[in-house]
């Protein structure tokens, strides 16, 4: 949430770096955002509320600076409007801030008794008047922001101007992402390193609570001792490519047809060969008892895919939790519990919070990350890369599928070591991971939603039933739907629409119903003519294996027969691409929706 980029520079550099920067965060989530830039050691301000283009049409084009500072806002405290927008000033601190001050209510109370006026409803605004009198009162800018960062309760990375010293950032984080590149004759820092990249490559890592300091000279970087480190650039991970859409309308459906790719590389990082390659691959799960899958959103349904087969197939006692409730429900854990925190950014507050709980407690973690050297990525006590590489469509599709990759293989490692896995199926399985992406690739060319789209995009609210994996995957293209076309829908374990929420069903009432399980064909059915016989417009997702022309339907998309563990990466295809196709045809903003932001570092 939020995005952050800075610069300082040897030479006058245009404020297009800046633009350029914040589109490259775009993918974050904003709803205003603004730029400070010195020119002759004069500072100026540029804020508005709405995307990067508005402020980018406000600027001259020939403005030039030596240092300056660019954020995008995704409102917590105040309205998205101009001047909530950062940057933000008091007296002798300029900043930017990404992340949330949980006792700037309380502060601000107390400086507004100082005699401070403040201009803003921003938490922001708030931590600028707390190191502001810090600064004044120590008159040492290390040690000011360190006093500052004693008061401030919350998430933070700053980036900071000091009025005496505008050749100069300096940056701190707190559980919120923060990266410093160097290029030649210039450095910045920035919440992603995409912001950088077309001028440079080299990437430095800022751990938390260290201190940077930005000038001509290069990049300082002194630890909480007031030491300085010394730390070595590496290259960035990161290309080019990636962030560009490559002939694509969106970044989502560019993502969508990289799926395949994504779980092949994900596939063949865990096992070269076979499913036996585990052994090397993943550690040793024999000791637990209990798996408890924790994630936010999509991640939270993923984990549900992986309670599933963890149980099915390994036979494990698994629960799947929400990371904003977990630790709060003061949950009961013990030496036999693997928890498995399951993630994009690797920045999620929530769940970086609960995993966080867990590790003081001393109960063994696992990460499954997007995101290599993100927060949680390393702090887990194992960490499972997903390797999907750079996801900027807001509404994940591959990232998502490449957690219930190395989830599913979570389970069948569990399952081996349990001997609940028989030579035959482990063959059959291996012999459809491979298979997979060829399959993928056909599947999202040929398939076609337009029909149920249609449909869709007249209503305002649409329900999605499934049961057992079928309803973790009803919940996914339920949140897709709702993420990028803003159509209210609802996804059900189908036989609980009965129990109350019917009532909502009325003449043409659009019903998706999903079933990939033999054992449960009938009982699906059944639910849908529930429905059906009250007016509901019925659309059928289902294993091409179990269709039969008796099952009346207005459409009927036909998935693809693969071994249950792999079910939940394909089935999940045609919601996927049903959510883009809604949404195109309502001209809605499919790869930054409102009020939504990919990293979500605020609890």
């Amino acid at each position: 949430m939020c995005g952050i980029i800075g610069f300082v520079s040897s030479e006058n550099t245009k404020a297009a770096v800046l633009i350029e920067g914040l589109k490259k965060l775009e993918y974050r989530g904003y709803d205003s955002c603004g730029i400070a830039l010195v020119h002759n050691q004069e500072m100026a301000l540029y804020k508005t509320k709405g995307k990067v283009k508005v402020l980018e049409d406000k600027l001259d084009k020939s403005l030039e600076g030596t240092s300056g500072l660019a954020h995008t806002r995704w409102a917590t405290h105040g309205e998205p409007n101009d001047v909530n927008a950062h940057p933000h000033q008091i007296e002798r601190v300029t900043l930017v801030h990404n992340g949330i001050i949980e006792n700037s209510h309380e502060l601000r109370k107390f400086y507004e008794m100082q005699g401070v006026t403040f201009k803003t409803e921003t938490d922001t605004e708030v931590a600028c008047a707390v190191l502001n009198d810090c600064m004044n009162k120590t008159n040492n800018k290390i040690e000011a922001i360190q006093k500052a960062c004693t008061i401030l309760k919350g998430s933070y990375a700053f980036g900071i101007f000091f009025d005496d010293e505008l050749d100069k950032i300096y940056a701190i984080r707190k559980d919120s992402p923060l990266l410093l590149g160097e290029g030649k004759n210039i450095v910045f820092l920035a919440s992603d390193c995409s912001a950088f990249l077309e001028t440079t490559n080299r990437v430095l890592e800022l751990n938390e609570n260290e201190i940077a300091i930005l000038d001509v000279t290069g990049i300082t970087i002194i630890d909480e001792e007031g030491n300085e480190v010394k730390r070595e650039s590496k290259e960035a991970t990161l290309s080019l490519e990636e962030i560009q859409k490559d002939g694509y309308d969106t970044f989502l459906m560019k993502e969508i047809h990289e799926e395949p790719m994504v779980i092949k590389k994900t596939f063949h990082h865990y096992m070269k060969k076979s499913l036996t390659d585990l052994n090397d691959t993943m550690p040793s799960l024999k000791k637990y008892k209990r798996f408890v899958f924790v994630g936010c959103g999509s991640a939270y349904h993923a984990g549900m895919i992986a309670k599933t087969l963890m149980e099915q197939k390994a036979r494990v006692i698994s629960s799947t939790e929400l990371a904003s409730e977990f630790r709060y429900s003061n949950p009961i854990l013990d030496d036999d519990t693997a928890v498995v925190f399951i993630s994009q950014s690797g920045e999620t507050a929530d769940t970086l919070a609960a995993l966080r709980m867990c590790n003081e407690k001393g109960i063994d973690t696992f990460a499954i990350v997007n995101v290599l050297g993100s927060s949680l990525a390393k702090e887990a006590k194992v960490f499972l890369p997903t390797l999907a590489g750079k996801e900027i469509s807001v509404a994940t599709t591959k990232a998502y599928c490449s957690q219930v990759a190395v989830l599913s293989l979570l389970c069948l490692k569990k399952a081996m070591e349990e001997n609940k896995l028989s030579r035959e199926e482990k063959l059959a399985i291996e012999n459809e991971i491979e298979r997979l992406p060829l399959l993928m690739k056909k599947y999202i060319n040929q398939t076609s939603v337009e029909k149920i789209a249609d449909t869709i995009q007249h209503h305002n609210h649409v329900f999605f039933l499934g049961r057992g994996l079928d309803y973790a995957l009803s919940l996914e293209g339920s949140l897709k739907l709702k993420e990028i076309s803003y159509i209210h829908s609802e996804a059900y374990a189908a036989g609980e629409l009965k129990h109350g929420t019917i009532s909502l069903i009325e003449k043409d009432t659009p019903v998706i119903t999903c079933i990939t399980n033999p054992d449960l064909v009938l009982k699906s059915i059944s639910n849908t003519k529930e429905v059906e016989t009250r007016g509901a417009k019925v659309f059928l997702l289902i294993r091409e294996d179990l269709y039969s022309n008796l099952m009346d339907a207005s459409a009927v998309i036909l998935l693809p027969k693969v071994h249950d563990v792999l079910q939940g990466i394909v089935s999940i295809l045609p919601y996927q691409l049903l959510a883009y196709t809604v949404a195109k045809k309502l001209g809605c903003d499919i790869d930054q929706p409102r009020n939504l932001a990919k990293s979500v570092t605020v609890e």
